[in-house]
C-alpha cells in the first residue's frame, strides 16, 4: 500500500507509538514525503523540551535516529509537484498541510495523518493510523 506520510505521524512513530513506529518500518507500506517533511520534523524533535523528555538526546542524536526512523520513507522534491500548491492551499485547513496535499495529489495517493481537520477536504483520502491499522488487518485475512 502506497501512502504519502505527514510529518504528525513522524513526530508520533518518533515520541510515542510503538504502532506508528512498526507501521513507519512496516514492509507492506511505500511512503512518501515531501523533501521538507524532514526538516520540519527535526525542527519540531530538536526543540529543548521535547528532547528533555527523550531523556535529554543530542540534536545529532534525534537525527541519527530520525534518519533510521524513516529509512524508507521516499522524499519527492517540491518542483516535482509545485504546480499543485494552489489547489492545496485552497484545500488545506493549515499551512503546514499544504505541500502534504500537494503531494498527495500529485501521485494520487492516499495521506496518513492524524489530523482530523484534514478529513474536511474531498479531494484526498486521509488515512488515521487507526484507520491504516484496520486496512492492513483487513487484508492480511
Amino acid at each position: 500500500m502506497e501512502l504519502v506520510v505527514d510529518a504528525n505521524v513522524l513526530v508520533a512513530g518518533f515520541l510515542r507509538s510503538g504502532t506508528t513506529r512498526e507501521l513507519l518500518l512496516d514492509e507492506r507500506l511505500v511512503l512518501w514525503a515531501p523533501e521538507y517533511s524532514l526538516t520540519e520534523t527535526e525542527q519540531v524533535l530538536a526543540a529543548p523540551r521535547l528532547r528533555r523528555r527523550l531523556g535529554g538526546l543530542s540534536v545529532s542524536d534525534v537525527r541519527a535516529l530520525l534518519t533510521q526512523l524513516t529509512a524508507k520513507v521516499r522524499l519527492v522534491p517540491l518542483a516535482d509537484y509545485q504546480q499543485l500548491m494552489p489547489s492545496a492551499k485552497r484545500l488545506a485547513p493549515h499551512t503546514e498541510d499544504e505541500l502534504y496535499l500537494a503531494l498527495a495529489l500529485h501521485l494520487r495517493l492516499p495521506l496518513w495523518s492524524n489530523d482530523i481537520a484534514l478529513k474536511d477536504q474531498p479531494a484526498v483520502t486521509v488515512c488515521t493510523t487507526l484507520e491504516l491499522l484496520a486496512i492492513l488487518q483487513a487484508r492480511s485475512r
